[in-house]
Formats: structure tokens, C-alpha cells, sequence
């Protein structure tokens, strides 16, 4: 059950973001001048390793439409999350988010987890035969979305929340980087050992948190003109709880070593709701608070 649990939070790595259009598998990581100590080092303190998870996280962007309401967006999420689990599909968390600042890309996001990608095919060939014309014809004039704006991701690495966030909502930042010249996974990791030896230390003097990060790996090509090689997830309960973190971040020594590894973008922040959970999910969930 324990396994279970773990899954679990895992795939609240559903609260994601605005990435680059796709295509083909990216391209492996430059070699690292990180020394072996240091990134065994950094690996022991911290990081959970996913590099054989079959998880895949899909980012659906959705743009309103004319008649859109939020009373609107949410029976529809409501009608698709009954519909999910009379269909039977082996999705694990569904999730729907709302960026803080207006994009071109997106007005939300629709995120799906899945516990593999033949689970994802399956589902998504059930979807199309069998259900999306109706639900075409019941959002039409709420909401659309296109297949080609459809992004997915697995774990790379995490660090597990201390204490459960025990509500449906939630705040992601979205951090997307680039290896620089002569960096790449080992230095990551460093760096990732460093963040954890300080969040550590944070909720030690403060109180353990239900902050949690993970990193990403695009499962297509990036486009060009927006290209990264992994994205960088912060997870937090609520905006007291970010904040808080954040003013101890500045202070800390590790955060002037940011950007040394990579070249990252400012965080994208959403908001975040839990629309489906698998029963699965929910019966694990109901045992650990038992």
C-alpha cells in the first residue's frame, strides 16, 4: 500500500504547463563536469529516481469559447469525470488548470495521468471511437481543444511531500530549462541534492510542508523557437505556504547556483483543481487516513 500511496503522489505531477509543440523523442543529455562524488552525493540526500517509471502526464491546451462560464467548465468536468469511469479507462488523476497570468497558448489546461502509455493509446483510441463527438457537441460552445495541442511527459526525479496536501486545489509553477554548454543530468542532480538539503533544513525550523517538485522529461521535440530540455515542477497547498518557502529560498546559498547547471525560464504559475481520481487512487488514499 505504501507503493501505492507513493504512485499516488506522484501522479499529482498532473499540475503542469505550457510547453513547446511536439514530435519526435528528444535527444539524450550533454556529459556532465559534475564529479562522480558529488552527484552520488546529491542522489543519496534527495532525489527519488523515476528513470524507470511508465508514467505519462498529457497537457491538454483548451481555449474558451464565446459562451464559456466557470459554472459551464466545471459541469462539463464533472459530465466527463462520470463518463471516465463508466468507460473504464485506466487513468489514474485528471486535472484542470488555470494560469494566474493570461497566454496566448491556452486559457486552461486539461491534465491527464496515466499509469503507462499503452493505458494512454487505449483510452485515447476508445475516446475517439466512442465518446468524443458527443462531448464535441456538448462543450462546443464553452470550450475547445485540438489533438495537436496534446504534450506529454514522464518523471525523471521528485522529492515527496512531507505532509499531504488534503484538498482538491493546489498551486503549480512551471519552470522550463536548457542544459548550458557542457552541463547536463549529473549537474542536475547536484543541484537537486542541494534543494532538498534545504528543504530539509526549512521545514525543520519552520514545519514540514506539503511542497513537492518533480522534474519532467518532454516525451516529444520541442519546437525550436521554444526549446528545453526538461521542465522543473514546484507544487505547493497555497499561497502562504509558496510564499514562505520562497523568502527562505532567496536567502539560502544554494539559490545563487540555480542557473549555473541550466538556463531557465521565469516560473508559470497555475491554479490547480483535481477533477477525477482513479477509485484505485481514492480507496489507497481512504486507507493511509484510516
Amino acid at each position: 500500500m505504501e507503493k501505492i500511496i507513493m504512485k499516488t503522489i506522484i501522479l499529482m505531477i498532473t499540475m503542469f504547463a505550457l510547453a513547446a509543440c511536439g514530435g519526435e523523442a528528444p535527444t539524450a543529455p550533454t556529459a556532465s563536469t559534475t564529479p562522480p562524488e558529488a552527484t552520488q552525493e546529491a542522489v543519496e540526500t534527495a532525489s527519488v529516481d523515476s528513470a524507470e517509471s511508465t508514467v505519462v502526464v498529457e497537457y491538454i491546451w483548451h481555449k474558451k469559447a464565446d459562451g464559456f462560464t466557470e459554472e459551464d467548465l466545471w459541469s462539463h468536468a464533472e459530465y466527463w469525470a462520470n463518463d471516465t469511469a463508466e468507460a473504464g479507462d485506466e487513468l489514474n488523476l485528471a486535472v484542470v488548470m488555470t494560469p494566474r497570468v493570461e497566454n496566448d497558448n491556452a486559457d486552461f489546461i486539461w491534465v491527464l495521468v496515466w499509469p503507462t502509455g499503452e493505458a494512454r493509446d487505449s483510452a485515447w483510441a476508445n475516446w475517439a471511437e466512442n465518446r468524443e463527438p458527443a462531448w464535441l457537441e456538448l462543450t462546443q460552445n464553452t470550450f475547445t481543444y485540438s489533438k495537436d495541442n496534446v504534450y506529454g511527459f514522464t518523471p525523471l526525479s521528485y522529492r515527496m511531500a512531507s505532509v499531504d496536501n488534503d484538498t482538491d486545489t493546489g498551486i503549480s509553477e512551471f519552470i522550463f530549462c536548457t542544459y548550458r554548454e557542457g552541463m547536463g543530468a549529473a549537474d542536475r542532480l547536484a543541484f537537486e541534492g542541494l534543494h532538498n538539503a534545504f528543504t530539509d533544513a526549512y521545514e525543520a525550523d519552520a514545519a514540514p510542508t506539503s511542497y513537492w517538485w518533480a522534474i519532467m522529461d518532454p516525451l516529444f521535440e520541442p519546437d525550436p523557437s521554444n526549446a528545453f530540455d526538461y521542465m522543473w515542477v514546484n507544487f505547493f497547498a497555497n499561497d502562504g505556504e509558496r510564499d514562505g518557502i520562497y523568502a527562505a529560498y532567496v536567502e539560502s546559498e544554494h539559490s545563487s547556483q540555480a542557473e549555473q547547471d541550466a538556463d531557465c525560464t521565469d516560473p508559470s504559475v497555475y491554479d490547480s483543481k483535481v477533477i477525477f481520481r482513479a477509485k484505485a487512487v481514492v480507496e489507497a488514499e481512504a486507507e493511509a487516513e484510516a
